[in-house]
């Protein structure tokens, strides 16, 4: 019963783990959305510097 309840343990922590980075995840693919978004904006002001 003892290797079955360490064993349990174990799965709990990367059940945690796993949720912990799904979330970390799902955050920066907002922010890289965010930065994608403010990126296409200032690209065609980058270009009309650089022209004139």
């Amino acid at each position: 019963m003892n290797e079955f309840s360490r064993i349990l343990e174990l799965y709990e922590a990367l059940l945690v783990k796993v949720k912990l980075q799904s979330i970390e995840i799902a955050s920066m693919r907002k922010e890289i959305a965010t930065l994608s978004a403010a990126t296409q904006g200032q690209a065609p002001q980058q270009k009309n510097q650089e022209v004139a």
